[in-house]
């Protein structure tokens, strides 16, 4: 009788519109895309007489035929996104100057000349094209850094559990240029994945993650400044960062504008019509109890709440530093090799020491102290540091 149903991921994921609407607008070009899939996908919804269609984005358009279809809608705004609005501006370094703002444009370049200067970096962007073998590796690091950066808050990704989902069907996207994967390396190892959804000059930011070793160089801010350049230099007018107050959001988006929902109804079905609204009245009740901070935002996630309770700190992440004048005797060191998984635990420390000391990896070297539980040294060409756990 009553079915849940979310836009983005028919629209962006499968190509497809569900069938009630006769076709998508695009608001920002004004170009119709007729709905070829009405009958392919009419079976999806048989028997439903109310269909709420979640996260419909503000800039499309979607088309009910009320002469020729039995279909009717309550149109409601339900989420507030955020936009960057790219046509305000002429290019990447304008959007940052003027719209960021003289102290938070010296920030992101400042951090980004740091990641630059101690690591070789380079940038990879996945669209139209990409090799099976490398999609699968990514794919295993980018979980791996979403549930690494999550598990570190204490909170549970939602994407993980569409994962199998997402890794099936992304690969063909891109080769469809339908969406892309825009890495950052640190050598031959990402630092930063992005995923992203195009539909014409629109850029929908998916889902993105970073290596949180890497978090003192501001990888996250690095990677939407890429998406920005990208986008300039592609001639796309909108990036979408999605729904959900996040600061970074704040801070790079120039425009707020509400996702919508439709309560859509079969008017042929006497009892849809006052469902449909007891239904729109609701959701109108949520956002407002959302926006006044009376329920919290993750309410209906209170099993999540686990997950912030079970995490346990790491012994490994409490230290305490000294700096040295000289190096000890060999006999006393053994040089570490941070790649080895036991070692891991030591790259947030030495990354932050690189980016304190502008030392380059290649110059950096991280021994263990023999007699010393716990103990190790970062040498660089004119500091050296003592971690002590």
């Amino acid at each position: 009788m009553l079915k849940r149903l979310n836009f983005f991921f028919e629209f962006f994921e499968k190509n497809s519109i569900f069938p009630f609407y006769e076709s998508l607008v695009n608001n920002i070009n004004s170009h119709i895309l007729t709905n070829e899939n009405k009958e392919e996908l009419k079976r999806s919804i048989t028997g439903q007489c109310v269909c709420v269609v979640n996260m419909i984005p503000p800039y499309v358009d979607l088309k009910i035929n009320q002469q020729k279809a039995p279909y009717r809608a309550f149109r409601i705004k339900s989420r507030t996104g955020f936009i960057i609005d790219l046509s305000q501006y002429s290019n990447a370094e304008e959007y940052l100057k003027l719209h960021l703002g003289s102290r938070h444009r010296k920030n992101i370049l400042s951090k980004l000349r740091r990641l630059e200067s101690c690591f070789d970096i380079r940038y990879k962007i996945h669209f139209g094209e990409m090799d099976e073998v490398e999609y699968e590796n990514l794919f295993e690091e980018f979980e791996q850094m979403i549930r690494n950066r999550f598990q570190q808050r204490g909170e549970e990704h939602v994407g993980l559990k569409r994962w199998d989902l997402y890794k099936e069907n992304v690969l063909d996207l891109i080769l469809k240029k339908r969406a892309s994967l825009f890495v950052i390396y640190d050598g031959k190892k990402p630092i930063s994945i992005n995923l992203n959804y195009h539909f014409e000059n629109i850029m929908d930011s998916a889902i993105t993650s970073y290596d949180i070793d890497y978090a003192k160089f501001g990888v996250g801010n690095i990677a939407v400044l890429n998406k920005l350049e990208w986008c300039y230099q592609n001639d796309y007018i909108r990036i979408d960062m999605r729904w959900g107050e996040l600061p970074y959001k704040r801070l790079w988006c120039n425009a707020i504008e509400d996702y919508r929902c439709d309560v859509v109804y079969d008017n042929n079905k006497l009892i849809a019509m006052p469902l449909a609204f007891l239904v729109s009245k609701y959701i109108i009740l949520k956002k407002l109890l959302l926006e006044r901070k009376v329920i919290p935002l993750n309410f209906k996630f209170w099993g999540n709440q686990k997950a912030k309770e079970n995490v346990q700190s790491d012994d490994a992440s409490t230290f305490k530093t000294e700096d040295l004048a000289q190096l000890p005797s060999e006999d006393d060191i053994s040089i570490v090799d941070l790649g080895e998984k036991e070692f891991h635990f030591l790259r947030n420390p030495v990354y932050n020491f690189q980016y304190s000391n502008f030392e380059h990896s290649r110059d950096v070297n991280v021994y263990e102290v023999k007699n010393e539980k716990m103990s190790y040294i970062i040498t660089g060409k004119s500091q050296l540091q003592k971690l002590i756990f």
